[in-house]
């Protein structure tokens, strides 16, 4: 599913290629407590049929990423993130207005993600975003026993 999309002026999202793993694992190595591997998402890019991952460009630079597994209706987003100098300046919200493009034309009928419980600007911007709390996964993430809140937004 190569997808482009140019948003507005210098930003681009793209399909995410091997070649943007290193600009990738700076932003993941930024934005989370225990990063995905070089391997990890290498695998994802090459071997999972069911993964769709983006890169987000500004001015030509990779300034963020969105991973996204599309099982029958559904899309289950697996890892979102944005350079830690840019981030609440809309980045966030162009990649999950651009899913949710795709999901149209996809016949999608839900978005799911997990996020920690003590992400709060996180789950503020998916709230605002109409994302729901289905669920609550008690110590989902192992190494420090946090909470995972599951949301979900339906689509028409």
């Amino acid at each position: 599913m190569a997808m482009i999309k140019k948003s507005s002026i210098g930003i681009v999202i793209r399909s995410m290629e091997v070649d943007d793993l290193k600009k990738v694992l700076k932003i993941e190595e930024q934005s989370f407590s225990v990063p995905w591997t070089y391997d990890l998402f290498f695998s994802e890019l090459t071997g999972n049929r069911s993964a769709i991952y983006f890169v987000l460009e500004k001015d030509k630079e990779v300034v963020g990423y969105l991973g996204l597994w599309h099982k029958g209706s559904s899309f289950h987003i697996t890892n979102i993130a944005i350079n830690e100098k840019l981030r609440r300046e809309g980045y966030g919200r162009k990649l999950l207005k651009f899913v949710e493009k795709i999901a149209a034309t996809q016949k999608i009928k839900k978005i799911s993600l997990e996020v920690r419980r003590s992400n709060c600007i996180a789950q503020d911007m998916y709230r605002k975003y109409e994302y729901k709390v289905i669920r609550i996964l008690r110590n989902y993430y192992q190494e420090e026993k946090e909470d995972a809140l599951i949301m979900e937004k339906k689509l028409n």
